[in-house]
């Protein structure tokens, strides 16, 4: 039976794909208030430039006016959608740091084998952790000004550099907005969505530490050191790598997320010692039943175990249920994970990009010959007769 301290970081580390989930939801919202918004912003952009079309370009005063109230429009018709994505941000932290708050409680308070009554951080703590604690050397605040002047800035300057090669308006959207053929992806605006992605995850993870960091130092009389939890795979930093398994005590060392994106973790580490005695529940109280004194104590020691041996996430993955395999990774690959031979590595690109079933059979098409998965339809191939 695995220890307290081991059953709260498979705990805590299983959570994570619950996390990337909600983070992906979450950007993805982000994603569609921007969409969402987008023709209006292009028709009238195309309109604008039209007019400055028509009236030439020269590096003079006149077009230094055209420019400016170009940047003023672009803020004008973005400010209503950037309000609601603002909105949504800080809505859904604060209900993620109560969540996570709830959570941590539950995790730390289930894996004790004696009862334990938690101190939790105060709303006011919690909403300090959202809006008032910096992660990556910036409040949110900044976070979404820096999101939304950043969009503004890239637009205006590839209409700066349509205008110097004398470009049509129309060349000048498809700088902006990309061609329909690649669904946006080849258009500057592109980049502000897949920062979505970078503000949601790297928010949700400084407020996840941020509450867990409060939760520990509020219950410090029996959790006095953290661990931290790299998430091993190929797309881990090396200083991530680096500083997987070390311990520190509570509030004190780095303190995830220290890269964008860090999907770092710090666990708590349980001293036995500091429990009290009363069993949490009947199978414990038969584990400490005809105890006492120094015998008792030994028992909730040996009961929430020592600091966890470092693990990594394939060896994590790979002591789960075939479940839990195919929530985390898809039924398919979930196959190719326990049957046919392939690492977590192998399911993403050197840049971290989730590859296709497609593009995984055309790199290994062994593998789903050992896992007995269908090889999927290639681009071109004939459709099996029935």
């Amino acid at each position: 039976m695995a220890t307290s301290n081991v059953q709260i970081r498979d705990e805590l580390i299983a959570h994570q794909i619950q996390v990337l989930r909600f983070t992906k939801g979450f950007s993805n919202r982000m994603v569609s208030l921007l969409n969402r918004a987008e023709p209006e912003l292009r028709a009238r952009l195309g309109a604008r430039l039209e007019r400055i079309a028509a009236l030439g370009w020269d590096p003079g005063p006149a077009t230094t006016k055209r420019m400016i109230r170009t940047s003023k429009l672009i803020a004008d018709i973005n400010r209503p959608t950037f309000q609601e994505i603002n909105a949504l941000v800080r809505r859904e932290l604060v209900g993620l740091s109560i969540a996570e708050t709830q959570f941590i409680a539950g995790v730390v308070t289930d894996a004790l084998p004696v009862a334990f009554d938690p101190s939790l951080p105060s709303v006011k703590d919690l909403r300090g952790i959202v809006f008032a604690r910096p992660f990556e050397k910036r409040i949110l605040r900044d976070w979404l000004g820096t999101y939304q002047l950043g969009d503004r800035r890239r637009m205006m300057g590839e209409i700066r550099q349509g205008l110097v090669f004398n470009e049509t308006p129309t060349q000048i959207g498809r700088r902006i907005f990309g061609t329909r053929a690649l669904g946006g992806a080849d258009g500057v605006r592109e980049i502000t969505r897949r920062g979505s992605q970078v503000l949601a995850q790297t928010a949700t993870a400084a407020i996840i530490n941020g509450v867990r960091s409060e939760f520990y130092k509020a219950n410090r009389r029996i959790i006095r050191r953290e661990q931290y939890v790299a998430t091993l795979d190929s797309r881990t930093t090396p200083i991530c790598q680096s500083l997987d398994g070390e311990i520190f005590p509570v509030g004190e060392g780095p303190h995830p997320p220290i890269h964008i994106n860090c999907r770092s973790i710090r666990v708590p580490v349980v001293d036995g010692r500091k429990l009290g005695r009363r069993p949490a529940n009947r199978a414990t109280e038969r584990q400490l039943r005809g105890l006492r004194g120094p015998a008792r104590r030994r028992a909730v020691e040996k009961l929430v175990g020592p600091v966890p041996a470092t693990t990594n996430y394939t060896d994590f993955l790979r002591s789960s249920s075939a479940g839990f395999q195919d929530d985390v990774l898809g039924p398919a690959r979930g196959r190719l994970f326990r049957s046919g031979g392939l690492g977590l590595d192998r399911f993403v690109d050197n840049s971290g990009k989730r590859l296709t079933l497609r593009q995984l059979y055309q790199t290994d098409p062994g593998a789903f010959q050992r896992a007995n998965v269908p090889a999927p339809r290639l681009p071109g191939a004939p459709v099996p007769s029935t």
